[in-house]
């Protein structure tokens, strides 16, 4: 039996927890939280065996701690960690969103002979507290594990334990160093964070005021700019946890708005052309090497309508046939016609189980080829 220590009971710790408790039953699971709120759920529901408002109360007794608070919270803590003593072959990890300030900060633990092994699960929702919480939240998803402490036969002893923890969770490991890691992330999730909350923003006066830019903004903007709906304390501590490198980002992007400004200021027809036709080859390609390599989904789309209980009729079907759903995405749903639902499923015979029980039930359904 194992001692784990989760510090930070928002969606990923409290996920963390019940992927755990599924795969490890017997495991002691302790939280620390300021959050009285989440301590009490977290323990009421079974995830958590008992809840801490600091870390020095519990630390000293764990096998693995887990730091899952906001970047600067998590840093104060491995500063507070490097102060106690805690087991001799402890080991420390964390699943924060950016990694070259944590690694940094790692130095603190593994000057000591503390093992620590920074860490990232690329996932998530908009839903950030732990009444959100799943223990599928991880399902197929990239695990990034940073290599820049991983130097001896040790730490990848401690990897190994670690992934055997973390098993239930079902992901997909990935090594990387912590300056490739802070990069990916600023472009592929940071950067489009930004821009979905400047639409949002941008877009405010005249939604609030136009009733038929509202319903248009039911649409594809909304779908597109969803994930504005975050949690505006976490984003603000990611962007300043990565801020040299976003900030690159947002400039490279500018530059590019301006280029296409220009083209459409001088009707520069090939310019416009060659700008949306790069953006689609790329795309596409991106959904091929996806598919052919390292497939995260398998994916439906059904046309369904904006009635009461449409989307239920689809979940209920597949909990029937007993088909596992690990993500369900509205695309779009229009007034007076058929909306968009998007079915995810971790492999492929689900995805052709699914399609076959939903078009024998009468739905329209696309892709699964």
């Amino acid at each position: 039996m194992k001692t784990i220590v989760i510090d930070g009971l928002g969606l990923i710790g409290g996920s963390t927890a019940l992927a755990i408790r599924q795969k490890w039953p017997d495991h002691q699971i302790f939280a620390v939280d300021v959050n009285d709120i989440a301590l009490e759920f977290a323990q009421s529901h079974g995830l958590v065996d008992g809840g801490f408002d600091r870390i020095q109360d519990i630390a000293a007794t764990a096998d693995f701690i887990i730091l899952a608070a906001p970047v600067s919270i998590i840093l104060e803590h491995m500063e507070q960690l490097a102060e106690m003593q805690l087991k001799p072959d402890v080991i420390v990890t964390d699943v924060g969103s950016t990694k070259r300030q944590v690694m940094a900060k790692a130095k603190i633990l593994t000057d000591q002979g503390i093992i620590f092994i920074g860490g990232h699960p690329m996932a998530g929702s908009h839903k950030t507290t732990v009444l959100a919480a799943r223990a599928d939240l991880f399902q197929s998803a990239y695990y990034f594990l940073i290599s820049d402490t991983i130097t001896d036969q040790q730490h990848r002893s401690a990897i190994k334990s670690l992934q055997s923890l973390l098993s239930g969770l079902d992901v997909k490991w990935q090594l990387i160093s912590a300056l490739q890691h802070d990069r990916v992330v600023a472009l592929i999730s940071h950067l489009p964070h930004i821009i979905a909350s400047g639409l949002v923003n941008m877009s405010q006066d005249e939604l609030s005021h136009s009733p038929l830019s509202l319903k248009l903004a039911a649409g594809g903007f909304r779908s597109i700019t969803r994930i504005a709906s975050s949690d505006p304390e976490m984003w603000t501590d990611i962007l300043l946890s990565n801020s040299n490198t976003i900030g690159d980002k947002i400039e490279h992007f500018v530059r590019i708005l301006q280029q296409v400004r220009q083209a459409i200021a001088q009707s520069d027809r090939d310019a416009i052309w060659n700008y949306f036709y790069s953006a689609k080859i790329t795309r596409d390609s991106i959904n091929t090497q996806a598919g052919r390599h390292v497939p995260n989904f398998y994916d439906l789309f059904i046309n369904i309508p904006d009635q009461v209980g449409a989307i239920a009729k689809v979940t209920h079907i597949l909990e029937e046939a007993k088909i596992n759903l690990i993500n369900i995405h509205i695309l779009e749903i229009r007034e007076e016609t058929d909306g968009v639902l998007q079915l995810s499923f971790s492999n492929q015979k689900d995805l052709i189980d699914a399609k076959g029980e939903l078009q024998r039930r009468g739905l329209s359904v696309v892709g699964g080829d």
